[in-house]
């Protein structure tokens, strides 16, 4: 029995061992990978679902939330609360969006869709003067953004509003 033979071959069999290993490992890693895109995604997704099914539903906080889009400084007493609310749980939501994109969670192409609809919101003046009294409840790095994005937005066009020049 050639001792030298039997070793190179467990040698062999130990490399091809440690190789499918790692085979293995690296899809492991790929699906819990996905599987925290997905779960992101979903998560994210489900925040403005709620929003939207929200405001759909119920006719007073449809009202309020377009009140507040135009005029900010109009709002009072329970109708302010209402309106912070609403902003507060979209900024939550654009603000988990915004750094699972920075992390690699959020899908490009959603995100081109997400970061249009904050750029659009953020062009309305009731957000922006949410934005400017509650901006430091945020990250840093996210209010920054948001202040670029509120500096570049466009006029306000989400629900037909006419031109300034109409």
């Amino acid at each position: 029995m050639n001792w030298e033979a039997i070793s190179a071959i467990g040698q062999i069999v130990g490399a091809i061992g440690v190789v499918v290993s790692l085979i293995y490992v690296a899809t492991e890693v790929r699906n819990s990978a996905r599987a925290t895109q997905l779960a992101s995604r979903r998560s994210i997704s489900e925040i403005f679902t709620l929003l939207s099914r929200q405001l759909a539903e119920h006719p007073d906080l449809r009202e309020l939330y377009y009140r507040g889009l135009h005029d900010f400084e109009s709002l009072e007493g329970t109708d302010l609360v209402g309106f912070a609310q609403v902003m507060l749980q979209l900024f939550r939501a654009y603000e988990e969006a915004y750094y699972g994109h920075l992390e690699g969670d959020v899908d490009p192409r959603l995100w081109r869709g997400w970061e249009a609809a904050m750029r659009d919101i953020n062009g309305y003046p009731g957000v922006q003067a949410y934005w400017r009294s509650r901006s430091h409840w945020y990250s840093e790095e996210f209010a920054k953004y948001i202040n670029q994005l509120q500096q570049t937005a466009k006029p306000p066009r989400l629900y037909r509003e006419p031109s300034p020049d109409q």
